[in-house]
């Protein structure tokens, strides 16, 4: 799955990614992309508490300023 939070600030992108997660299942992936830079800070760290893999993503859209690939885990907390 992915989403684009292109033109939205934090809470508001937390809230969309956390809301994409509840979602998925162990084992499924969430590609997030956004132009904010403090929102992949706080969306990396949100993850990170609540027990979800982060990585850095590649991106064709030249727009974005941020690409994440998050990964669901059985460990995972919403």
């Amino acid at each position: 799955m992915e989403i684009d939070v292109s033109g939205t600030v934090c809470p508001q992108t937390v809230l969309i990614v956390k809301r994409c997660l509840e979602a998925l299942e162990p084992g499924d992936e969430l590609t997030v992309v956004g132009d904010y830079p403090p929102a992949e800070r706080t969306i990396r760290r949100s993850c990170h508490k609540h027990g979800y893999g982060v990585s850095t993503a590649a991106t064709t859209d030249s727009e974005s300023e941020f690409a994440l690939r998050i990964r669901v885990t059985s460990a995972a907390k919403s």
